[in-house]
């Protein structure tokens, strides 16, 4: 059985995003599979998923709504709609400030904008998140959540790329607010992961964490190489020479045309996929 006739067999999202992404056929949105399963699990009285905003993980408003976006929920759903004023209400108060000691962690921050992004309407709040990640980022063109606390040469690939896809989905939006200057932080971002071959350590040949070099699903807020390169496909980065051993990497793990799952990253989860083999 050929890749395309496996994956056509799997869940109703699994279809449709095959189709779309392998077939390059026009989609429509789908509320079944999946997706209708999240949406079962909404509680409709507070707005959420899972009791909490960005706990427990991972079964949390915010960690489900990641799922979502990736699953290709309609945006205009009204249960995104919901969840996300949820999360926006409680994750980005007063242009990051989270109390008198600390501020909003730069990641976090990466993936509300990916999320506020992905419904396509123009909103003050994004505009504040853009301030924020642009007056944060690291000489060397990288991000660290923690900015607060880690000296600021010290670049987190782990929030780079969560910022890299939130700059990557306010750019669909075609909005003007500060455009050239989140172009020119893409491009140091990306700089600063190929640099890096999207996953060694400064200067040498070994893997920042052994953890990077295996593919998994759903990635939360980690980094691994698969999500990287998918990245780069997904804004039409050129093929770079310095993603040859990612690519090379995943390449020797497949079998029969399929990669493996990867260790599951452990924590709640509302309920398998059963149909990713």
């Amino acid at each position: 059985m050929g890749l395309v006739d496996f994956l056509m067999q799997g869940d109703p999202v699994i279809q449709r995003l095959t189709s779309k992404y392998l077939l390059d056929k026009d989609e429509e949105y789908i509320e079944t599979g999946y997706i209708q399963r999240y949406l079962d699990l909404f509680d409709p009285v507070h707005h959420m998923w899972g009791g909490g905003v960005y706990s427990p993980k991972w079964i949390s408003t915010h960690y489900t709504m990641l799922e979502l976006k990736n699953l290709e929920i309609n945006p205009k759903h009204p249960t995104y709609q919901k969840g996300l004023e949820t999360l926006l209400n409680h994750l980005w108060q007063k242009e990051g400030v989270v109390n008198q000691r600390r501020h909003q962690d730069l990641c976090v921050v990466g993936m509300l904008l990916s999320l506020s992004s992905y419904l396509g309407e123009k909103d003050h709040r994004i505009y504040e998140m853009i301030d924020y990640l642009l007056s944060h980022q690291i000489e060397t063109g990288g991000f660290n959540c923690m900015w607060e606390t880690t000296p600021t040469k010290v670049a987190s690939v782990h929030a780079t790329l969560s910022i890299l896809e939130g700059f990557r989905d306010f750019l669909k939006l075609e909005d003007q607010y500060r455009q050239s200057e989140v172009k020119e932080a893409v491009l140091k971002a990306e700089e600063a992961l190929l640099r890096r071959e999207l996953f060694k350590k400064m200067g040498t040949h070994d893997p920042i964490h052994p953890f990077m070099i295996e593919p998994h699903y759903p990635n939360r807020w980690k980094y691994d190489i698969l999500r990287a390169l998918r990245y780069f496909v997904t804004v039409n980065h050129p093929y770079d020479e310095r993603m040859k051993d990612a690519i090379n990497m995943l390449v020797h793990r497949m079998k029969d045309g399929k990669l493996p799952k990867g260790e599951m990253i452990s924590g709640l989860i509302h309920f398998n996929y059963k149909d990713v083999r």
